[in-house]
């Protein structure tokens, strides 16, 4: 799967809202999407290549539980990006973009107001 950047420097630029905010949304809503797809792993992390837009699920089977109770080490990390995952992944990144982009927003809004406190 992979994003158009080009629109997401624009966001950038007309929202005035940090790249690093906008990647780290739109991964944290595709982790999300991830996450509802039968048969995730819980140990998973979504990473958007920030030159091309490639966005990429790393999964790991969960670490054993050993004989005295204790968590073993995790396996190598793996892709898993599931297939046909794009049309989910988009329709619940533009929910999750939107709220964050409202939060944004409102704090904005709230900093002008706060600023403005006592003129």
């Amino acid at each position: 799967m992979d994003i158009d950047m080009t629109a997401l420097r624009l966001l950038e630029r007309e929202r005035e809202i940090p790249m690093d905010v906008i990647v780290q949304a739109i991964e944290q809503a595709l982790l999300s999407a991830y996450q509802k797809v039968e048969g995730h792993y819980r140990d998973a992390r979504v990473e958007l290549d920030r030159k091309g837009g490639h966005v990429t699920v790393w999964a790991r089977e969960e670490a054993p539980l050993l004989e005295d109770g204790t968590r073993g080490e995790p396996g190598p990390e793996f892709d898993d990006t599931p297939a046909g995952f794009g049309r989910v992944a988009a329709a619940t990144a533009r929910q999750v973009i939107t709220q964050r982009m409202r939060e944004l927003e409102d704090d904005a809004v709230l900093g002008d107001f706060r600023a403005r406190e006592g003129d």
